[in-house]
């Protein structure tokens, strides 16, 4: 899960440089360079991120959100499956 971590920040930090680099209105070169690379960069954050990932423990029906420990109790509206 390091690799994971490292690339997502690394990845994050090239997207605050480059947003800096529109500010300070640097090289239209430098500029397109650093746009034309970071759809590949966004794409590998993310196969990193599905490679290293680790699955939630938890269905959908028994937690609703992962992030937070809000548990259902069966009360909440749900559509009928199709």
């Amino acid at each position: 899960m390091k690799k994971a971590a490292l690339v997502t920040a690394a990845v994050t930090l090239y997207a605050v440089f480059f947003q800096i680099a529109l500010v300070m209105k640097m090289d239209e070169k430098i500029i397109f360079t650093l746009f034309f690379f970071s759809p590949f960069l966004v794409i590998y954050l993310a196969y990193t991120i599905l490679k290293n990932g680790k699955p939630s423990a938890h269905t959908f029906n028994e937690k609703f959100y992962d992030d937070h420990n809000y548990r259902r109790n069966g009360n909440e509206e749900m559509l009928p499956d199709e």
